[in-house]
């Protein structure tokens, strides 16, 4: 019998040392702390492939159809691609009152466009906090070769830290690794990384696609930060732009045996408990 993934989400109840995650495919996840629910990169559509056709049709349907969705607090976007800043999904969801769009500055321009007013919209460039109930936002710079800004100096590519009470995500969205961001990222501690492993290579990048870390520099990445968990991402819904996690788990397993990390299927449901200190 099929789930009913809205009304799972819905109806799950954790304490305050626990968040639920559902992976909703390529970076898109929902989380739940308490009564606070936030999507991050949600791409619940065929958008890519409905503006420039093949080979960009998904591998998997949507787990969830974005109206299926309930009510959101919060949606966070890293970066205008368009399978993370998906139109067809944000002017589809539902949204509790008050609720709020988080994206790089440099983007509001175009949410505007696509109809989302001011007082929704929550403009963020590297090192800059905010506080929205449930949820301490800090965004940190992206990159593929180069950052890209705007005029005004704004980053295209950010990623974002995430407090839920005493847990902290770290979403990567779209980006390479390196050193400035390892410096970042471990500061703020994550118990919990999702990282792109898709890679890049000579054959993508001619073909226009920027790419981000592999299966190996997000392992070392993992690393070199500290998080307590990995949770791969950006795999499953392109073929041509894809990765086998299974060469993740190898190389973790092989260079890292400690580092704990989950593989989430699509749709699936994953509760991350922060264990309390031995300290």
């Amino acid at each position: 019998m099929k789930r009913d993934l809205a009304a799972e989400i819905a109806a799950t109840r954790l304490p305050d040392d626990a968040v639920a995650i559902w992976s909703l495919g390529q970076c898109g996840f929902v989380m739940k702390h308490g009564a606070t629910t936030i999507g991050i990169d949600l791409y619940l559509s065929n958008w890519v492939y409905e503006l420039v056709g093949e080979p960009w049709s998904r591998t998997a349907p949507p787990p969830i159809e974005p109206e299926a969705l309930p009510p959101l607090d919060v949606v966070l976007c890293t970066h205008h691609h368009e399978d993370h800043m998906d139109k067809r999904t944000l002017t589809a969801l539902r949204w509790k009152e008050g609720a709020k769009l988080v994206a790089p500055r440099a983007h509001l321009p175009l949410l505007r466009e696509w109809g989302f007013a001011d007082s929704s919209l929550v403009g963020m460039n590297h090192g800059e906090t905010v506080r929205l109930p449930g949820v301490d936002i800090l965004a940190f710079a992206g990159m593929h070769a180069d950052f890209e800004r705007d005029a005004e100096g704004n980053h295209h590519f950010l990623s974002y830290g995430l407090t839920l009470g005493e847990i902290v995500l770290y979403h990567a969205g779209d980006t390479i690794g390196f050193p400035e961001l390892v410096d970042w990222v471990g500061a703020a501690k994550p118990d919990a990384a999702f990282l792109p492993i898709n890679g890049r290579d000579y054959r993508r990048t001619a073909a226009g696609i920027v790419g981000n870390m592999n299966y190996r520099e997000a392992a070392d990445f993992a690393n070199d930060i500290g998080t307590k968990l990995v949770l791969p991402m950006h795999y499953g819904i392109f073929r041509h732009n894809d990765e086998n996690p299974a060469y993740f788990v190898d190389y973790a397993y092989q260079t890292y045996p400690e580092l704990p990390f989950h593989l989430m299927r699509l749709g699936e449901r994953f509760v991350y408990w922060k264990a309390p200190s031995a300290e």
